[in-house]
């Protein structure tokens, strides 16, 4: 993969000379829209190793590309990808991308928040509700179960760090609302958030194991004992936290 490393290097130092995660993220989706799938999969893959070997930037890199792929217009990428993956061998980074439900679902359909207004909110006055600057109603919107209304949220300039955490911990929870919060390149670089995603038994597996690189040696060794946990995740983090070999 001599050809990936050097475009690893590359793509690194310009990823790290760019501040605004969002810059981040458009600028690699212009950059892999002009490369060939199997390219693509042997950048995954040498970022991927590298991030689970505690190179940081290696792991700016791999988090903007996720970011990169999980934009809906690069869906077709990063299918085409994952089949290139499969064909060359890179089973890890083809589970990696791969989209897959959580291994947990909710047991019945997730509630709409009680906005104190005597009947049921429509989706339209719920999304205007998420650009509120009322704190005591955005800690209702937190637990809105509807991804275009957690999109809009995710915009919110009084929204906090601890407001996320606590929106990424809430079990159950759908799927896409934890998909939204991973797509907002503003709150995935926050630490905390990634942490509160990967520990929560219904995020998608995918995305689980896309930030299970990214944590710290405790934080994989408490996900390798969580049995609600995917087997997928557990084994990720179980690399991350050196606990077999790399690879």
């Amino acid at each position: 993969m001599g050809d990936a490393d050097q475009i690893s290097e590359r793509l690194t130092k310009r990823i790290i000379a760019i501040a605004d995660p969002q810059v981040r993220v458009r600028y690699l989706r212009h950059q892999l829209s002009q490369m060939r799938p199997g390219p693509i999969a042997d950048l995954i893959t040498v970022a991927l190793h590298r991030t689970e070997a505690r190179d940081g930037d290696a792991g700016a890199l791999l988090l903007a590309l996720c970011l990169a792929l999980a934009h809906e217009r690069s869906h077709g990428i990063r299918d085409a990808v994952v089949h290139s993956a499969l064909d060359q061998g890179q089973l890890e980074t083809a589970a990696f991308l791969q989209p897959r439900p959580p291994d947990r679902l909710a047991d019945g359909p997730t509630t709409i928040p009680d906005f104190g207004k005597g009947r049921q909110v429509s989706l339209g006055e719920r999304k205007s509700l998420a650009r509120t600057h009322d704190r005591d109603l955005l800690a209702r919107v937190i637990r809105d179960p509807h991804p275009d209304v957690i999109r809009i949220l995710m915009g919110n300039p009084i929204l906090t760090e601890k407001d996320v955490v606590r929106l990424c911990a809430q079990r159950p929870v759908t799927p896409e609302v934890l998909r939204e919060v991973f797509s907002s390149a503003r709150w995935i670089v926050r630490y905390g958030v990634r942490k509160a995603i990967v520990k929560n038994p219904f995020t998608p597996v995918d995305i689980a194991l896309q930030l299970s690189a990214h944590l710290t040696e405790p934080d994989a060794r408490a996900v390798v004992d969580s049995p609600e946990l995917s087997v997928l995740v557990r084994d990720a983090c179980r690399r991350v936290a050196g606990m077999q070999t790399l690879h």
